[in-house]
């Protein structure tokens, strides 16, 4: 009886491990938009499991400890803001990381997170995830504008999607919004990379609706049909990356933006 115990703890810890290097991180903030001085909310979230990872549903939290978190202003000046963070459930598994973040310097800023760690689950992975968001600071709501375009920059993520659409004036429904996939730092041709609007679970083993396969230059182009919040993820796995403490490298990386139904009035100076 108390072998077949241990036993089960031990699968048990296995498929936890499998579980969290399978699920993706995401942040998101509670508005696009957010005037100078007030508070945006930065969420940090842990799922996409079920489905292929192709379902934007929440799957447990994510161990703070594990990863890297940083607040970009427009200047380039990067903050660690993982220490502000709290949960949102008493439960140790449930609800997800956010906090308050008072924003006082107009512009585009950028929250991103890394998590690069071994797990051991039958065989050892290495799980590289990595995520990131952008948001508007403005004086004022009624007439926002941006004067750099800040999402057009890799930030030299080892898995990254870098936005080719501006999300403030040129992301609105029935508009394209184009990524490009870069694999340390060069294009990532042939990569699957999934536009999941929040409520929407893709079909299939390959939604030709919300997936597409990155071309020779790591592009990738999707039309939303109405607005909403959107996940976009792409995975990649290399085989050929291994040491003797892992046998492959499994990397995912997301950004999560919000598509309005109409365009918003933002200036483009």
């Amino acid at each position: 009886m108390i072998h077949s115990l241990r036993t089960l703890s031990f699968v048990g810890l296995l498929i936890a491990a499998s579980t969290a290097s399978a699920h993706d991180v995401w942040v998101n903030t509670n508005t696009p938009i957010v005037r100078t001085g007030e508070n945006v909310y930065v969420d940090l979230r842990l799922g996409n499991h079920g489905n292929h990872h192709r379902d934007f549903k929440l799957a447990g939290r994510v161990t703070l400890d594990w990863v890297s978190l940083d607040h970009i202003t427009p200047r380039g000046q990067k903050t660690d803001i993982k220490s502000k963070m709290f949960a949102t459930a008493s439960a140790e598994k449930e609800g997800y990381w956010t906090t308050p973040l008072a924003v006082r310097e107009p512009g585009v800023h950028c929250v991103v997170q890394s998590l690069d760690r071994v797990m051991n689950h039958g065989k050892s992975i290495r799980s590289i995830r990595t995520a990131k968001t952008y948001f508007l600071v403005s004086n004022s709501l009624d007439s926002p504008s941006v004067d750099r375009h800040v999402h057009e920059k890799p930030l030299g993520l080892p898995l990254e999607l870098v936005l080719q659409t501006c999300p403030f004036s040129e992301t609105v429904a029935g508009n394209p919004i184009s990524v490009q996939v870069l694999h340390q730092g060069k294009p990532l041709a042939d990569a699957v990379v999934a536009f999941i609007p929040e409520g929407i679970e893709l079909a299939g083993e390959f939604d030709s609706e919300y997936e597409f396969r990155s071309d020779g230059d790591g592009m990738v182009t999707f039309v939303p049909k109405t607005g909403n919040r959107h996940l976009i993820v792409a995975h990649y796995t290399a085989m050929d990356e291994r040491s003797d403490d892992y046998e492959f490298t499994s990397y995912a990386s997301t950004i999560t933006i919000d598509v309005p139904n109409s365009h918003r009035v933002v200036n483009q100076k």
